[in-house]
């Protein structure tokens, strides 16, 4: 029986021997397989993310045959440790092929581009002025004298005729009757230039009166500007009492002559429509819309660079990928906006943001296309 029991055990001894010979073999197989497979790949980065995966997947299957193998030696432990390095190196190899292939795209240039259109730009004049009653009269006294008293304020209303104040002509040492002022015509009382007790001569205005259902606007234009008027011009008119709302005026007359000490001409202008909420008297903000320039390609001015005296811009080729710098005349400016005379034709992209980066033949990105 004993002999039995150490024959069997002789048995098992030489089947764990025989099985350990055989992965051992195995496992070193495997890790010279994977050790290798992940160096040659780190050694081509170029070669993209394809050849990058098949270094990573070698090197990774190197490294488990290795791990396995470890447990059988430690010379299996070491070939472990070579099949780790060729994933690693297999990996490396993947990013690098994956940093070759983005190198291309970080060499595009990001742009915003314009197409050209032929586009209107709308020339304008921006000034003040007062806003009046299209009739008003300054109204004097016959005599000069005291004012004895007043009859009338600001905002009345008074009928042709109606009394408007009293003056006293007397003077030390001599009695005069009291000399009446009368209202020359019906209307508002726009102006009281005097109160009770001041002096006053036959050539001082003591009272306007006007028509304040009918108003105007009364505005200077600068020299310069003088040129482009002309009846029936169109102007916006803002409020100080009304912020955001606009109020359309036309030009109804033009004075003939440009004031010597301002340098600027007197305009009239009438709201198309009456609103009541338009005082005599109010401070008027005027946009008056003078000449329409048209027949170009308008550009942002900010898109135009210059070199030693040559404006230039540029234009996106046919193939949609590349710039080429053109040289370009300019005309009428508008509000940062720029005609194109010469050397943009319609339907050429032009770029406008991000044209400082660029040079002849330049690869491009746009970011946002613009009409």
């Amino acid at each position: 029986m004993k002999g039995a029991v150490k024959i069997i055990i002789a048995f098992a001894v030489c089947a764990a021997v025989v099985f350990m010979a055989f992965t051992y073999m195995k496992n070193s197989s495997g890790s010279k397989q994977g050790g290798p497979g992940g160096r040659p790949d780190a050694g081509a980065p170029a070669a993209g993310p394809a050849s990058g995966s098949a270094g990573g997947q070698n090197g990774k299957a190197g490294g488990q045959a290795g791990k396995a193998g470890s447990g059988g030696s430690g010379s299996a432990a070491g070939q472990g440790q070579g099949g780790k390095s060729g994933g690693t190196a297999g990996q490396g190899s993947g990013r690098a092929g994956s940093y070759g292939g983005g190198q291309a795209s970080a060499n595009l240039i990001s742009v915003r581009t314009l197409t050209a259109e032929v586009t209107p730009l709308q020339d304008y004049v921006n000034t003040t002025g007062e806003i009046e009653p299209t009739s008003s009269v300054d109204v004097f006294p016959d005599i000069g004298g005291k004012i004895q008293s007043v009859s009338v304020n600001v905002g009345s209303s008074v009928k042709k005729g109606a009394v408007l104040m009293k003056v006293n002509p007397s003077t030390p040492g001599t009695q005069y009757a009291l000399n009446t002022v009368y209202a020359p015509i019906s209307g508002t009382v726009t102006a009281l230039k005097v109160k009770t007790g001041n002096t006053v001569t036959a050539g001082t205005a003591v009272v306007t009166i006007g028509n304040v259902d009918e108003l105007q606007v009364t505005a200077s234009i600068p020299e310069r500007n003088v040129a482009s008027l002309k009846k029936g011009l169109k102007a916006d008119i803002v409020l100080e009492a009304y912020p955001g709302q606009v109020f359309v005026a036309s030009i109804v007359r033009i004075s003939p002559v440009v004031d010597s000490s301002s340098r600027t001409k007197s305009v009239t202008l009438e709201f198309d429509r009456k609103d009541s909420r338009i005082n005599a008297g109010m401070f008027a903000k005027v946009k008056l819309y003078t000449d329409v320039y048209a027949g170009c390609p308008v550009i942002p001015e900010t898109a135009v660079l210059e070199k030693s005296g040559t404006k230039y811009i540029y234009v996106v080729n046919a193939d949609g990928a590349t710039v080429s710098q053109r040289k370009i005349s300019l005309g009428k400016s508008v509000d940062g906006f720029v005609q194109v005379t010469d050397g943009v034709s319609t339907g050429e992209k032009m770029v406008i943001e991000g044209m400082n980066s660029l040079g002849e033949g330049s690869a491009i990105r746009e970011v946002v296309t613009g009409r």
